[in-house]
């Protein structure tokens, strides 16, 4: 009975498959197969079971052997590669030499699989695994690119700040530029304005008209010190500016003995604090008395007006006076080479300041009556400034 359960137990064991390889040739248990040195690009490592080798150093040398030593033996293997394209197995390559070389591998990582053969009784050992990681060159590893990348993008970026420095700093160097032309010519009006004031007093002066005189001559003290308080600045409140201009209108008033009657009209809806430029005004409003309401043979009016339109805030100019055709051929007989600048002044402090602050202030001029053919009816100037209301 015990012989007939050992042979059962016997027939079991040779009967499992684990004990078989894919040619039909079962494992030895006692044939073990042994790497016994390495050497990778010419020089021996010490042994274990994963190695990582640089992209230049990728011939590969594996020595076996078996334990026990066995006399006729020939070893089997085969290599299966995963890389980036995916994994490839290949087929079994058998050899009688206990040396595997390999050469010029790609970076990848390679496994190899190791089985040792005894060509008398076909007895196999179990398979051995080593696995061999082949690094990417330098130039084509992630942390390269990441650097490059990084890079590149420094460069555009430093480049485009350089650019942008440059850039502003020339629109700063121009902006300087212009705000120092813009401060000559706020300066030329300042003579200008004087000038005209001074001509005044004197006229006043040689015709013995003391109190007159006396009494321009306090109204100008008071319209310099608020011209200088607001010379200071390129900006001055509407507030401010109706204030300068009222005692400049009401001096010019007196200088020509009432000969117009003005009119200051602020709608209800105007900020009186918003900030406008300096002198822009005051050059329309002495144009418009000089050129205008002074050779009109009956009294005259000026209207002032203020008003909001749209994205604008409008200054209205209007007088009832000769208009400028006439007062061109008044101007051609009685004055001799005098030209009046403060019209021209103003319109290029205007463009300068345009530029500067990049705004849109705008001023039209235009005869008040168009639909006439008499010589005798007086047609008036209208003249419109439009300052765009930020905020």
């Amino acid at each position: 009975m015990s012989r007939f359960c050992f042979i059962i137990a016997l027939l079991c064991v040779l009967a499992s498959p684990e004990i078989y390889s894919q040619d039909s040739t079962f494992f030895n248990t006692t044939l073990k197969t042994i790497i016994s040195e390495v050497e990778i690009a010419g020089r021996i490592k010490p042994i274990s079971n994963t190695y990582s080798i640089g992209y230049e150093d990728n011939a590969i040398e594996v020595r076996l052997t078996t334990q026990p030593q066995v006399s006729d033996v020939s070893y089997r293997y085969r290599i299966v590669e995963n890389s980036f394209e995916g994994d490839k197995t290949y087929p079994w390559i058998t050899t009688k030499s206990n040396e595997i070389r390999v050469d010029s591998l790609s970076p990848a990582i390679y496994r190899f699989e190791i089985i040792a053969t005894s060509t008398i009784n076909h007895q196999s050992s179990k398979p051995i695994f080593v696995e061999f990681k082949i690094e990417y060159p330098w130039w084509r590893s992630w942390w390269f690119w990441g650097a490059c990348f990084v890079t590149l993008f420094g460069l555009f970026y430093g480049r485009e700040r350089f650019l942008k420095f440059w850039a502003d700093e020339e629109q700063r160097h121009y902006k300087q530029v212009t705000e120092l032309e813009l401060r000559t010519l706020q300066l030329q009006m300042n003579p200008h304005f004087v000038f005209n004031a001074l001509n005044a007093v004197q006229s006043f002066i040689l015709t013995r008209d003391s109190i007159s005189a006396n009494n321009y001559l306090s109204k100008f003290a008071n319209l310099i010190r608020l011209f200088l308080d607001s010379s200071r600045s390129k900006y001055i409140t509407l507030s401010d500016e109706i204030k300068l201009l009222s005692l400049y209108v009401e001096m010019e008033k007196l200088r020509f003995d009432n000969k117009f009657d003005y009119h200051f009209d602020i709608s209800p809806d105007v900020n009186q604090f918003v900030d406008i430029p300096t002198m822009i005004l005051q050059p329309f409003i002495e144009n418009a008395i000089n050129h205008g309401l002074r050779y009109k043979e009956t009294k005259g009016n000026l209207y002032i007006n203020f008003y909001n339109q749209g994205k604008f805030l409008v200054c209205r100019i209007e007088d009832d006076g000769v208009g400028r055709e006439r007062a061109k051929q008044i101007q051609a007989k009685s004055r001799k080479g005098y030209q009046s600048q403060g019209l021209k002044i103003t319109e290029e402090r205007l463009r300068t300041f345009n530029m500067i602050a990049d705004s849109d202030i705008r001023f039209s001029i235009a005869d008040r009556i168009t639909s006439t053919n008499d010589a005798n009816i007086d047609v008036g100037t209208l003249i419109e400034i439009k300052f765009p209301k930020f905020g």
